[in-house]
């Protein structure tokens, strides 16, 4: 009987220690303003997420938000972003998305570990999670590659080859046409052949926002809801329809 008592605490607090979803500061506290899902901060309001990173998000006190970062195809899972068991984990998602002061992905996966912290269920929260994943805020500082001398003709295919590489949610541009040059070279015994060249030609790798389709999403959320998809499996989702997008 002792060790079925013992077995029994063992797996409970096994448990309890596996639903580590971080820690909220305390109540929120907030002024509803006359704007339409504006509220503002009365005072500051924390999250900690769960271990072993424990990152640390503020919503600073006067913080006035709106949900903006929940999109609003999603709308129709909450209702509104301040509503129920969602308001803490999307005021605290709102100013992270403002901020950027961490990679959109931490700051999505942190909205979804603070939706299950404040109580809202796995399957809606995943849910939500791919809302945000897929069709909410993105960021990043561009990233710029400078291309040395290089033939005119080839500065097209490259970059052309360049977009070919990139992950899903990526674009390359050319962000300066640089410097035309003209040079001769020697293509044999008596025969000389113009050549045209750029020098200083940039290339710049950006995060694409992606749009929002209503149609993707609720392919999304029927694929969670049948196959109780992991977080992972969740961000590996592909869109296949952008047309049409609300």
């Amino acid at each position: 009987m002792k060790a079925t008592i013992a077995l029994a605490t063992i797996l409970f607090t096994a448990s309890v220690q596996a639903q580590d979803w971080g820690k909220f500061s305390g109540p929120l506290n907030v002024e509803l303003l006359n704007e339409k899902n504006h509220v503002r901060l009365l005072m500051d309001f924390t999250y900690k997420g769960p271990g072993p990173e424990e990152l640390f998000w503020l919503a600073p006190k006067d913080t006035i938000t709106d949900g903006a970062s929940i999109p609003r195809i999603a709308w129709s899972v909450i209702g509104a972003p301040f509503e129920g068991q969602y308001r803490k984990a999307a005021i605290i998602h709102d100013v992270a998305c403002v901020e950027q002061t961490r990679s959109w992905q931490a700051t999505h996966r942190a909205f979804y570990t603070a939706m299950r912290a404040a109580g809202v269920g796995e399957s809606q929260a995943k849910i939500m999670y791919a809302a945000v994943y897929h069709f909410g805020p993105r960021w990043a500082e561009p990233k710029s590659i400078l291309l040395p001398r290089t033939e005119a003709a080839l500065i097209v295919p490259k970059l052309e080859k360049l977009k070919a590489e990139l992950p899903i949610g990526m674009e390359a541009v050319l962000a300066n046409d640089g410097r035309p040059v003209s040079r001769t070279i020697s293509k044999g015994l008596l025969k000389r052949e113009k050549v045209e060249e750029v020098i200083g030609a940039v290339f710049e790798v950006r995060v694409v926002q992606p749009p929002s389709s209503e149609a993707e999403f609720e392919r999304m959320k029927a694929l969670i809801q049948k196959k109780d998809l992991t977080l992972a499996e969740i961000e590996g989702l592909q869109a296949t329809e952008t047309s049409g997008t609300k």
